[in-house]
């Protein structure tokens, strides 16, 4: 648990205390959708934890669901399934505890079988989301992080992810760095890592942490406005952090890094994430052979 639980507790999300606020309810820390079930926060009053929920990490659950299906993060209510957009029927992805279930229609395909270089291919599709919103749940994990003492320096940050009118401007660029670990990751680890630049250094942010989970790695800085103008029109270049449980890139191929921009301000509909499967056999399923076996 971060955080005192001492009485009168203080949000330093919208800097009020109790009894002004409340504290009734289970604040996590990162949001339970990346499968947190054990770090938690006195900093979020009820009414924050309620506006984050609906709102930023509501868009930030739509923008990593693909991936969190993929990497088999359970959430609140297991894997999340992934399906054909529409009242229709169509193609559908879901995890079970014996593996995936990968479902077509014969005059709706969807899945790319090359047995050549044993493969499956497909595309998964993101549900509604606004970048922006999305990277502000990604800050917000880092402003729950940080030590109290440091939470002086964020006020103008904390003042824009609890903005909900997303078109606010507030940096210019707002680099992501996203590294895929390929190959059969553990589900079950999370790694969180703050980390503060030294003294006398002027070519990095003044804050920034890694969040691992599955197949994951992203790097977010935390935007400290006037530490950072050190950096004002810089491009950064940060190295991929390595993250405990990577696996043996000879193996599974070296991880892939490249930089995401989450700074639009408009709802990014229909977008699709290319996946590819590798696979050692086929096999043909039987009329009498359970599902999942195959």
């Amino acid at each position: 648990m971060l955080g005192s639980a001492d009485h009168p507790r203080h949000c330093r999300f919208c800097y009020q205390d109790e009894p002004a606020v409340t504290f009734k309810d289970e604040a996590h820390a990162m949001p339970a959708a990346f499968g947190n079930t054990g770090l938690f926060s006195n900093y979020e009053c009820d009414a924050c934890n309620h506006l984050f929920g609906e709102g930023i990490e509501n868009h930030l659950g739509n923008w990593t669901k693909p991936i969190r299906t993929l990497s088999r993060i359970k959430g609140r209510n297991g894997v999340p399934t992934i399906k054909k957009p529409g009242p229709n029927k169509g193609w559908r992805v879901e995890y079970s505890g014996t593996g995936f279930q990968l479902e077509e229609y014969e005059d709706d395909p969807f899945f790319e079988v090359d047995e050549a270089v044993k493969q499956l291919r497909f595309e998964l599709h993101r549900d509604t989301y606004i970048p922006v919103a999305a990277l502000k749940g990604l800050v917000k994990i880092g402003l729950t992080l940080i030590p109290d003492v440091e939470t002086q320096h964020f006020r103008e940050t904390y003042d824009w992810i609890r903005d909900t009118n997303h078109s606010r401007n507030f940096v210019a660029e707002f680099p992501i760095f996203r590294t895929f670990i390929p190959g059969p990751m553990r589900n079950d680890l999370i790694v969180l890592m703050l980390m503060r630049r030294r003294a006398g250094i002027d070519t990095v942010p003044y804050a920034f942490f890694t969040l691992a989970y599955g197949n994951e790695v992203l790097q977010v800085f935390l935007p400290f406005v006037s530490q950072d103008r050190c950096i004002d029109g810089r491009p950064l270049s940060l190295p991929p952090f390595p993250t405990p449980g990577s696996l043996n890139p000879a193996l599974h191929g070296r991880p892939r890094v490249k930089v995401e921009n989450l700074t639009g301000r408009k709802p990014v509909k229909g977008e699709k994430v290319p996946a590819i499967f590798g696979f050692d056999s086929v096999q043909e399923k039987t009329t009498n052979q359970p599902a999942g076996e195959a």
